[in-house]
């Protein structure tokens, strides 16, 4: 008769925390940074973590570790953070000691702080030392780089925004160790050069991005995913401009987006992301309202003044729309094709200007989303 084998045990505490161990340091061999580190943490543990520097500035965070508790662990870090060796238990109300703020150090030097959100997991409280540890390995790896090292930084960027052949980019990309994965160029005007010169130290370690530099007061670098949540924890409140995100080997040109989102950004005072396909909006957003105002009475003056002239700009506009078609425009007017050509002949006449000439249309359209026109959702395709 055969015998029952009895179920392999559980694995202890111990155990699984050295597991735990071994996959968070092979997140940051992978080269996947302290984003994930913090998610890989969160997922395993079911606490929520968040990074902060010496300074109690917000480097990173996972989910479950909520805005409020951010708040709370900055208060704490800015009036009494704990020493080496030490730890500050925080109590939030009706839960005490919700959140544990422990420093992490390189060469017996404090480098950051790591606040915990307790769930008395057992396994969390066994594996912590080994995350401080890791953070501190990566971001020291970011901050103390030496001086040769971060001109090799810089020349490599450098030559990656040069490349036109896209093999040469991603052979140069996965020579860096960037991610395989889509990237967003990231362009921030800092205060001063003095500040520039940390922020390109702070946004390498917060973005895990060997893709940095600054050029005066204009700090350039390549991301992954959206930025704008840890820019935000961060506190940076600098003009700020995001290209699109795109195939690593595009990254130069999400570059170029980002600069140009950057012009919008110091106009509005807010960060600006550039999109495809909305080149348009975004130049009507540099320009000054004096500007456009006078740009659009000079095209579409002519038609405004004339008998009909509404009529005739939103002829116009539905023409574009529907992408220069008679027919398009007259169904979506309800009105006979000649009354469309009729009008579209007398806006030629009246601007002077060939309407199949590309610099007329686009002057034209300009000058209609200037004036409030916008495109319409029920366009025919």
């Amino acid at each position: 008769m055969p015998t029952l084998k009895s179920p392999a045990p559980a694995p202890s505490a111990p155990e699984r925390a050295l597991t735990l161990q071994m996959e968070l340091t092979a997140i940051l061999a992978r080269g996947k940074g302290v984003d994930r580190l913090l998610r890989g943490w969160h997922q395993h543990t079911g606490e929520g973590v968040a990074v902060f520097d010496r300074l109690g500035t917000p480097l990173g965070r996972s989910d479950g570790f909520t805005d409020p508790d951010l708040d709370v662990a900055k208060s704490a870090l800015g009036t009494h953070p704990p020493k080496l060796g030490e730890s500050l238990a925080i109590d939030i109300e009706g839960e005490p000691q919700a959140i544990l703020l422990t420093p992490f150090a390189g060469n017996a030097t404090v480098r950051g702080f790591l606040a915990r959100r307790i769930t008395g997991e057992p396994v969390a409280d066994l594996a912590a030392p080994a995350l401080r540890a890791l953070l501190a390995l990566e971001y020291e790896r970011h901050w103390l780089m030496d001086e040769p090292a971060r001109r090799h930084r810089d020349q490599q960027f450098t030559r990656l925004l040069e490349l036109d052949d896209d093999a040469d980019a991603t052979a140069l990309l996965r020579a860096a160790g960037a991610p395989e994965r889509t990237l967003r160029g990231l362009v921030v005007e800092a205060r001063d050069e003095t500040h520039a010169e940390v922020l390109i130290d702070d946004l390498a370690a917060m973005f895990s991005t060997a893709f940095v530099r600054h050029r005066g007061r204009i700090v350039e670098c390549l991301v992954a995913g959206d930025p704008l949540a840890t820019l935000a924890d961060y506190g940076l409140h600098v003009p700020i401009g995001m290209g699109t995100a795109m195939a690593p080997q595009h990254a130069a040109r999400s570059i170029r987006q980002a600069r140009l989102a950057l012009d919008t950004s110091r106009r509005l005072g807010t960060p600006m992301e550039y999109r495809d396909g909305a080149a348009h909006d975004l130049l009507l957003q540099i320009a000054s309202p004096e500007y456009l105002e006078a740009f659009a009475a000079a095209a579409l003056g002519p038609i405004e003044r004339t008998k009909g002239g509404d009529a005739l700009l939103e002829t116009l506009h539905l023409w574009f729309l529907e992408r220069r078609s008679i027919e398009a425009t007259a169904d979506r007017m309800q009105v006979h094709r000649h009354t469309i050509r009729n009008r579209i002949q007398r806006i030629a006449q009246l601007t002077g200007h060939d309407l199949d000439s590309i610099d007329t249309q686009t002057e034209l359209w300009l000058a209609l989303k200037a004036r409030g026109f916008e495109p319409v959702a029920t366009a025919s395709p």
